[in-house]
């Protein structure tokens, strides 16, 4: 009984020695992966920022910037990265971060583009605007919308004032438009800008207007002009022509357009523009203080295919199934040599990242 007892008892000491090291050998090896584990993540970041670091450096110098380097001290670690390809065309973007024995490999192409500047939206007011809408919304009635017909990047409906300047609250207009108004997001795309951005969008339209004044004294065929007195000048149909054709209400010397015509360019607003029907406009349109722009009809036609621009104290009527759509393509094609009214912008695309050891 005596040894049967000393025997339990060393089984149950040796068990437990057994147990205890197998303890040890899995808190071990759960120690070594969770070091694995770290390793990776810290390798993850480092090479992160260095591919981030690379970008930054591509939008300060895109044309120039073009590099090999490997072991950077970073972090506690290093990394590597290579920007590889031709002056001005893509760049092929890769960052290796190295944290012990792990590797983590982040790839990209940079491309240069042209961004249209963030003072165009579908509608964009530099002062109050008088609007007056009708119909049943974006669905088959008015619209603006800040969606891009081009495609290359959404933006509100309507930019107004910061209600701090000649009042005109975002509640305010978007109790006139109702649902007429959509863009990047949902609800009323109207937004009231800061006070800062005002002035800077002031700013801006002072140095726009002077240069369509620029191109007009230049003969230039990319603006047409309505005067206000039915007559103007300019590439096509959009300068009005003093007949009195147009609808009940109109002045005989009120510029239009009519029917199915189409035009394109830069359309400079000094007194009063209707569009009737489905007449459509591709570019840009700029209206001085004390002009005003109605469109009538349209049968869900984009009367304005670009961007509508307002000075202070300007009007806005549209009834009918109509629409102003903004358009950055068509901004560019008429703005793009103007100053600060577009930039070139480093974008990224295929980006992707992997585990390498």
């Amino acid at each position: 009984m005596g040894k049967y007892i000393l025997l339990v008892t060393l089984a149950l000491g040796l068990s437990t020695t057994i147990l205890a090291n197998q303890g040890m050998q899995t808190d071990l090896e759960t120690s070594e992966s969770q070091a694995e584990r770290q390793e990776i993540i810290l390798a993850r970041q480092i090479a992160q920022s260095a591919f981030e670091m690379g970008v930054s450096k591509l939008r300060r110098d895109f044309q120039n910037w073009r590099v090999e380097r490997s072991q950077i001290a970073h972090r506690g670690g290093t990394f590597d990265l290579t920007a590889a390809g031709s002056s001005g065309g893509p760049v092929s973007l890769t960052a290796v971060g190295n944290f012990g024995d792990a590797r983590y490999k982040v790839t990209g192409t940079a491309e240069e583009e042209e961004q249209v500047s963030g003072l165009f939206n579908g509608i964009t007011a530099a002062g109050s605007v008088d609007f007056d809408i009708s119909g049943p919304g974006c669905s088959g009635g008015p619209c603006v919308s800040g969606i891009d017909a081009a495609g290359n990047g959404n933006r509100r409906g309507i930019s107004i004032p910061n209600s701090g300047t000649p009042s005109q609250e975002e509640d305010d207009v978007c109790s006139t438009f109702g649902d007429k108004v959509n863009g990047q997001g949902t609800g009323c795309e109207v937004n009231s800008r800061t006070q800062g951005l005002d002035e800077w969008i002031e700013s801006e339209m002072d140095k726009l207007r002077s240069q369509i004044e620029k191109k007009v004294n230049q003969g230039s065929d990319d603006v047409t002009v309505c005067t206000g007195n039915g007559s103007g000048n300019g590439n096509g149909n959009g300068n009005g022509n003093g007949n009195g054709n147009g609808n009940s209400g109109e002045s005989p010397n009120t510029c239009r357009m009519n029917g199915n015509s189409t035009d394109s360019g830069i359309l400079y607003v000094k007194g009063d523009f209707r569009f009737n029907g489905q007449a459509q406009w591709n570019g840009p349109v700029y209206v001085v203080e004390g002009g005003s722009v109605r469109i009538n009809g349209g049968g869900g036609t984009a009367q304005v295919n670009g961007s509508l621009l307002m000075e202070e104290n300007t009007e806005l009527d549209m009834n009918g199934g109509n629409r102003v759509q903004y358009n950055s393509e068509k901004i560019r094609d008429y703005f793009g040599s103007m100053g600060s009214l577009s930039a070139l912008s480093v974008r990224i695309t295929n980006r992707s990242g992997r585990i390498v050891r």
